[in-house]
């Protein structure tokens, strides 16, 4: 395995969208294979489905891959919206985490929102059930900002298995 230096970042195209749908249900729904980041207790069913991911190809919004040699092993979504960048579907391999991956490709996607975008903050949501999720983030620099959301039983990212799963808003001012 290389060091997280070695590691090879770009910008997705519509032919990584296979590697994308696999590691991000993986990392966030495998029941099988848990990193500290899976769902799978709290939600059933895939997180996310290629036709989800192809609509995410619009004007300012890019999806950074990071690869290990010829291995997806990290995502993340970047999405402009007024002054502020929206930041989701944060991912890494579950057996890659645990590296400091996470943080070094939360690390780039601000970078790349605030070069490429000029954004003067960022944005993104969290399951109410994810403590460690939400202290991770907090570790990070991000608020919670108090608004929260009934989680999103229609937009085909899955079906809660627990009682009164909110979706939790974070932000991050750039200094």
């Amino acid at each position: 395995m290389n060091k997280n230096n070695d590691l090879n970042l770009i910008e997705a195209e519509l032919r990584h969208i296979p590697k994308i749908v696999e590691l991000v249900n993986l990392s966030y729904r495998s029941k099988e294979l848990r990193g500290w980041t899976s769902e799978a207790e709290v939600v059933s069913g895939n997180r996310i489905y290629a036709e989800q991911l192809q609509d995410l190809f619009v004007a300012d919004s890019k999806i950074l891959l990071m690869f290990d040699a010829a291995e997806l092993v990290a995502c993340v979504h970047v999405q402009k919206q007024q002054d502020h960048a929206y930041i989701g579907m944060l991912t890494t391999h579950p057996q890659r985490q645990n590296q400091g991956l996470g943080k070094q490709v939360l690390q780039l996607a601000e970078d790349f929102a605030q070069a490429n975008f000029a954004v003067t903050g960022f944005e993104m949501s969290v399951l109410s059930c994810r403590t460690e999720l939400i202290e991770f983030y907090l570790r990070r620099g991000y608020v919670l900002t108090g608004e929260t959301e009934d989680y999103p039983i229609d937009a085909n990212v899955g079906q809660p298995l627990v009682e009164d799963i909110r979706v939790l808003h974070l932000v991050k001012l750039v200094h």
